[in-house]
């Protein structure tokens, strides 16, 4: 059976685990990629709009309930996972990146060093500014708002206000 939500123009090619309710909403142009040792598990009532992509060659990511992805959103490499909390936002061209080039040692190019991946964590109702940057090992808090433009590298507590290169706390809501 085919999911009449998933448009005729998207491409998935997943070898590994996906798990995508009914409800799950795939628009135009959106590619979803996974090799054989990527597991991919979409919470109810997620949207994934148009020019999206999601590349898991191997790692895992789960999204919780009501999880938006906006236009030209690129999910890459999450290796050592990334959990996605229920009722969150990604704004539009939000890149979220699990891995990174090796680049300790100088005698050897970095393309052919190890990468180094750490877990990506974004709790619930969050909701991520246009164009935003997650690095690799970062945990950003409950119902926190990430400003358009920033470049997330550490961690970010619940309940903050946080923009900037790089993203630092602004203020706690209220």
């Amino acid at each position: 059976m085919i999911n009449k939500s998933i448009h005729e123009s998207a491409v998935i090619d997943f070898q590994g685990t996906l798990h995508m309710p009914e409800s799950t909403i795939i628009e135009p142009l959106v590619t979803i990629y996974g090799g054989p040792d990527a597991v991919l598990s979409f919470g109810e009532m997620n949207i994934i709009y148009p020019s999206s992509s999601i590349r898991i060659d191997k790692g895992r990511m789960e999204t919780g309930r009501e999880v938006s992805f906006g236009p030209g959103c690129h999910i890459y490499e999450p290796r050592e996972g990334l959990i996605i909390g229920d009722y969150t936002m990604i704004a539009g061209g939000t890149m979220i990146c699990g891995v990174e080039h090796g680049h300790t040692r100088l005698d050897i190019p970095m393309r052919k060093q190890p990468p180094t991946s750490e877990k990506i964590i974004i709790e619930e109702d969050v909701w991520i500014g246009m164009g935003t940057t997650v690095a690799s090992g970062v945990t950003i808090g409950r119902s926190t708002i990430i400003g358009a433009g920033s470049v997330v590298t550490s961690d970010i507590p619940p309940y903050s206000v946080a923009f900037g290169v790089p993203c630092k706390v602004v203020r706690k809501r209220q």
